[in-house]
């Protein structure tokens, strides 16, 4: 009897969701309409499409350690490198139009594996922290300029 009693409440979520008791949400709906798609799967497709975002996620990964890389050179002009940071995030003059801004390194390459997923999210976090000590260092030198007038 206590079995019975406790394999009903082990599955009585499963119950509820089958009736319809619980709303399900757009990630159940999705998983539950690809269980139950009668047509073919398409899996070379399916294949190719995470290989496409695996190489746009490494195409991007190669950009964000090039821009580091060039950012760490003490030689570059601060004019360079605010061109480099604008350009980085596609801050432009107006009139030129090249696309929406890339507001999260994820977006687009949300399949990839793990491993790749932290190291871009890494990278661009070095990228945010050099950018937010750039700026740190500009606050620092206009308020030191600003106390000496």
């Amino acid at each position: 009897i206590l079995s019975t009693v406790t394999g009903v409440h082990k599955y009585k979520w499963l119950k509820q969701n089958v009736q319809g008791l619980y709303p399900q949400s757009a990630l159940l709906n999705t998983i539950v309409e690809f269980a139950l798609k009668e047509e073919p799967v398409d899996v070379e497709k399916m294949r190719k499409c995470l290989l496409k975002q695996l190489e746009r996620a490494e195409v991007r990964l190669e950009g964000i350690d090039t821009i580091l890389k060039l950012s760490a050179k003490s030689f570059l002009l601060p004019s360079v490198q605010y061109a480099m940071f604008c350009g980085w995030q596609r801050l432009i003059p107006e009139g030129a139009n090249i696309g929406e801004p890339l507001t999260d390194c994820l977006k687009d390459v949300d399949l990839i594996p793990p491993f790749n997923r932290m190291l871009l999210e890494v990278t661009f976090g070095k990228l945010y922290a050099w950018a937010i000590q750039n700026v740190r260092n500009i606050l620092l030198d206009a308020n030191a300029k600003f106390k000496e007038l």
